[in-house]
């Protein structure tokens, strides 16, 4: 796997025998195995990825090594930067696996989490997809060239016609 820039743009590269897929986001299921820089579809960005340990510093007499190579996590799941701007891709890759215990406290990737954490990935995801696309959804409403769902005569009889009165103060 690999990730593509393409301008304000970053796609998921994935070959698969000779076939090749690009994705705009990702959800990454790699197993029980949370350390992100020791996964091999991660290694080309995984210095990117933001650690606990990269963001807190446990007391002495609290620290756990194994802990600490948890991604820190956003909340819909996302990979975050560990030095902000230097990798905006990864806001684009979920992890929903046991990764998420640290960031999250609850364990990640069960059967109960499915119905507490996806709903977060979905909504992140369909809301960065929207957005992605902004400029082109802004440009269909205001252009004028939407054609209608329903012609007016349909409904045009049921439209309130009376002018408002506002007071003014």
């Amino acid at each position: 796997m690999e990730i593509c820039s393409q301008p304000r743009r970053y796609r998921i590269v994935a070959q698969v025998n000779d076939d090749v897929f690009e994705f705009d986001f990702a959800i990454a299921g790699t197993g029980y195995f949370v350390d992100p820089t020791k996964r091999p579809e991660l290694a080309e960005f995984a210095h990117h990825i933001a650690l606990w340990r990269d963001r807190y510093e446990a007391p002495a007499d609290q620290r756990n090594d194994q802990l600490s190579t948890h991604p820190y996590l956003g909340n819909a799941h996302e990979y975050q930067e560990k030095v902000p701007g230097n990798a905006p891709y990864l806001k684009d890759i979920h992890v929903f696996n046991p990764a998420g215990f640290v960031s999250f406290g609850l364990p990640i990737g069960d059967v109960p989490s499915i119905r507490r954490d996806v709903p977060a990935i979905v909504a992140r995801i369909s809301h960065d997809l929207f957005f992605a696309d902004w400029s082109l959804h802004e440009a269909r409403i205001t252009n004028g060239s939407i054609s209608p769902d329903f012609d007016t005569s349909l409904y045009a009889d049921a439209v309130w016609k009376q002018q408002a009165k506002v007071p003014v103060s």
